[in-house]
């Protein structure tokens, strides 16, 4: 019987696979599709609730993870693949960070904010874990693909928010950062946020559609590529559209056949230019503002990218058939040698005609420009400033937090109280600050250089060791590992200049990308039989177990007092103040050193006219955070009614101490 009859003997009437047949495809294809399917929709959860910026958000999924991890473990499915040294040192350096930021509660400023950020790392760590744990046969192209696939379809969303924002919840951070009302940022809620998330995804959707299997794919992918732009180029970040940037020099540098990823970028990047020329011509549109006008100018860029991405899309697949049927010569392949004689010689020419250009005396402008204390604006003028908005402040304010004790930091978390205490911008009054806008410099002044070894270590071992595996084509996985390596540095230069570590997707999507590069499928000396035969030593699955349950519990704990303080304040806005000052103390029982319960607890009795109890309470606020300014202003208020002129003053003054420049204190 033929191969064709006996496909048919396999169907049913009425043209559908019967059911044993159905079984045997969801046993074939099912792991493989889950492989997909579950970081695609972890990257699009996180990035549908505001990036995961917020503590419950995070904290729920980190308590998933581990339990995955921990069931995983007990019933012998994990680690499903054997993880190799470099996997272990890894994880190793996160382990370590994450037992540096336990340690640091105890000379913290801040026992809350500190217990917050383990549990933030914890939740990190456990992505990590099980991402590397699961890197089995064919697991790298399905990431890859996965978290490429995700940042695709935010993109997507993202500019369908801009161009018909009647279609889509449009919710983000504009009553906190009221000055670029303009700035796309749906879904994420952060302009800079979501143009690094684009700047991430870029590189891999160019992987996409230079070396996917299917024709669709490539097309579907490179059509992606004009609408990623298009979001990044709304939210007007800079330091996106440079990390975007570097991000796509680092995926040429190190990509095996360099040539191969020619018509994915001529195609995307024309397609590219002629949304973003559009989008320029349109005033109303490109300003997000809500008028007719905008409304029709929406409609317009909507059918404008339906025709450019079609276009790109069409290019794309007829360059693949073509390139699958061989009608297109095979592209050359140089070898190591001859590219780096080729880098260096470009290298040489761009640094002469630079010198003879001028450059070093513009450059020398841009970072006395990038220094000033000012913002570069809120619009389209902002991409032609050099203008730092204030992050040189921001970043030798975490120098002088270091100097403080440069071995161990301030405390993790705590950054935004030295910035209070210690704001450089003589003209700043209210500007309020949380974060350095830096990884790297924030860790410094938190952590102290042991912190600040750790993560740059991580992440500097991540980028090394995927650009040279990619670069030497060991593996038949070179092409994978440069997608991963190339969106591992736009994370590293998004870091680097903002506060991209607090936005829980985009090191979720580094570490993912991470165990690709760490993971034993694209590991050259792996050998699949020995990788994937049987159940890990017993001692490995208990030791992950135990590790699991830590971190459940250090996750658990500021998301039970936050849940408490969270339902405290729902049931206070309803004036239910017996049953808000029951979640108060909740809150108070599980976390018995933080400053917020006792807080809450003060505001629910001050409601209550209760004032000898508000002030004990917010005394012991003060007490757990002396330097928190928040807890003092609220015990001089409180003192202040209860007719305590003398220790209202004093609560004052401390208070104004701890914030000199609120506009509270400057009125």
């Amino acid at each position: 019987m033929t191969a064709r009859g006996e496909a048919s003997q396999a169907r049913r009437p009425g043209g559908l696979l019967d059911a044993d047949s159905a079984v045997d495809a969801v046993r074939r294809h099912g792991p493989a599709f889950a492989g997909w399917l579950l970081p695609f929709l972890l990257v699009l959860y996180l990035a549908l609730k505001q990036g995961g910026y917020d503590g419950a958000i995070r904290g729920e999924v980190g308590i998933a993870i581990w339990w995955v991890v921990l069931i995983g473990a007990a019933v012998g499915l994990l680690p499903a693949a054997r993880i190799g040294r470099a996997g272990w040192i890894a994880i190793g350096l996160l382990a370590a960070f994450a037992a540096w930021t336990g340690l640091g509660i105890g000379w913290s400023e801040s026992a809350e904010r500190s217990v917050a950020e383990l549990g933030r790392v914890a939740m990190l760590l456990g992505v990590f874990v099980l991402a590397v744990a699961t890197q089995t046969s064919g697991a790298a192209r399905r990431t890859v693909a996965a978290v490429a696939s995700a940042a695709a379809v935010v993109g997507g969303l993202a500019v369908l928010s801009r161009m018909e924002p009647t279609l889509l919840p449009v919710e983000n951070l504009v009553s906190f950062l009221p000055s670029a009302e303009n700035r796309l940022s749906y879904p994420l809620g952060y302009w800079n946020g979501l143009a690094h998330l684009m700047a991430l995804g870029l590189p891999l959707v160019v992987w996409m559609a230079a070396s996917a299997r299917l024709t669709l794919v490539r097309a579907l992918a490179a059509a992606a590529i004009p609408l990623m732009a298009l979001a990044g180029y709304l939210t007007l970040s800079r330091g996106g559209m440079g990390a975007g940037a570097i991000a796509l020099i680092v995926l040429v540098a190190v990509y095996p056949r360099r040539l191969q990823l020619v018509p994915a970028l001529l195609f995307g990047g024309v397609g590219s230019a002629l949304l973003i020329s559009g989008a320029a011509q349109r005033g109303d549109f490109q300003d997000g503002l809500l008028t007719t006008t905008a409304a029709s100018q929406g409609s317009e860029m909507l059918a404008l990218a339906l025709i450019v991405c079609g276009g790109v899309a069409l290019l794309q697949a007829a360059w693949a058939l073509a390139d699958r049927h061989e009608l297109i010569p095979p592209a050359p392949t140089p070898s190591p040698q001859t590219t780096l004689m080729a880098v260096a010689s470009a290298a040489v020419v761009a640094v002469f005609i630079a010198l003879a250009a001028g450059a070093p005396s513009a450059i020398d402008n841009a970072w006395q420009e990038f220094k000033e204390p000012n913002t570069a604006g809120s619009g389209v003028e902002r991409l032609q400033s050099t203008s730092g908005s204030n992050r040189y402040q921001y970043w030798q304010s975490a120098v002088d937090a270091n100097e403080t004790d440069p071995l161990l930091g301030i405390g993790p978390g705590t950054y935004e109280y030295w910035w209070a205490r210690n704001n450089p911008l003589a003209d700043s009054t209210g500007f309020f600050v949380r974060d350095a806008h830096s990884l790297y410099f924030e860790t410094l002044a938190e952590l102290g250089i042991v912190g600040f070894v750790l993560i740059t270590g991580l992440i500097g071992f991540i980028l090394v060791y995927g650009g040279v595996r990619a670069f030497r084509r060991r593996s038949g996985q070179s092409a994978v590992l440069a997608a991963a390596t190339a969106g591992a540095a736009a994370f590293a230069v998004s870091a680097a200049v903002d506060w991209a570590w607090e936005l829980t997707i985009l090191p979720v999507c580094l570490l993912l990308l991470a165990a690709v590069i760490f993971g034993r499928d694209t590991d050259p000396d792996a050998v699949p039989e020995v990788d994937d035969a049987g159940p890990a030593h017993p001692a490995l699955r208990i030791g992950l177990a135990g590790v699991a349950l830590a971190a459940i519990v250090a996750i658990l704990i500021p998301l039970a007092g936050l849940a408490a303080i969270e339902d405290s304040q729902a049931e206070a806005q309803s004036d239910s103040l017996q049953q808000a000052l029951i979640d108060a103390r909740t809150a108070s029982a599980v976390q018995p050193y933080a400053a917020t319960p006792n807080l809450q607890q003060a505001l629910i009795f001050e409601r209550a006219g209760a004032l000898n109890a508000a002030a004990k309470a917010a005394n012991a606020a003060t007490v757990d955070e002396p330097t928190n300014w928040r807890p003092w202003m609220i015990l001089s208020r409180i003192e202040a009614a209860r007719g305590n002129t003398k220790a209202a003053i004093d609560a004052f003054r401390e208070a104004r101490s701890l914030n000199p420049r609120s506009p509270l204190f400057n009125q």
